[in-house]
């Protein structure tokens, strides 16, 4: 008995060694994984800055880029009409003519208006450069029929910005 008990204490310094190593084996993995975790956390909070800081100097770029939906259409629409009331010309009327989506049914990719103006050729003129130069982007004049004091106007309102209008 009195074997068996040294043997069993010869033993235990070695399990005892061993639960020890693999203890620290254990921690140093864990303190790794700690550590890389905190390096990919860091690096993760200075992107999420740099991209506040791009879009605080270029909020409009930002905005632009977002899809918009049919309620912004809408909101178009009237804006559209409103300048030209700007410029003294009558909108006798107008009319969205079709909606084009992509794969996304709620996500417009272009739509197309058509006006009828009344007023002088300058005026509606005028008034074409002012919408294709609006800050919400992507409208343009696809299509402008002039007659006498009067015109016929198509506008394609881009929801995404064409790479290549061509």
């Amino acid at each position: 008995m009195i074997k068996a008990k040294e043997s069993l204490r010869r033993q235990f310094p070695k399990l005892g060694h061993s639960a020890l190593i693999t203890l620290v084996i254990l921690l140093c993995l864990i303190g790794g994984t700690l550590v890389l975790r905190r390096q990919e956390v860091g690096a993760l909070r200075q992107e999420i800055r740099h991209r506040e800081g791009i879009i605080l100097q270029n909020p409009a770029k930002e905005t632009a880029s977002d899809p918009w939906l049919m309620d912004d259409l809408l909101l178009v629409m009237d804006e559209c009409v409103r300048m030209f009331r700007e410029e003294n010309l009558a909108v006798r009327s107008y009319h969205l003519e079709g909606i084009f989506e992509e794969a996304n049914p709620s996500f417009l990719h272009f739509a197309l208006i058509r006006l009828q103006v009344q007023g002088t050729w300058s005026g509606i003129e005028r008034g074409l450069s002012h919408i294709e130069g609006m800050s919400e982007g992507g409208i343009y004049v696809e299509e402008a029929v002039l007659e006498k004091n009067e015109g016929k106007i198509l506008l394609k309102i881009f929801f995404f910005e064409p790479d290549n209008l061509s």
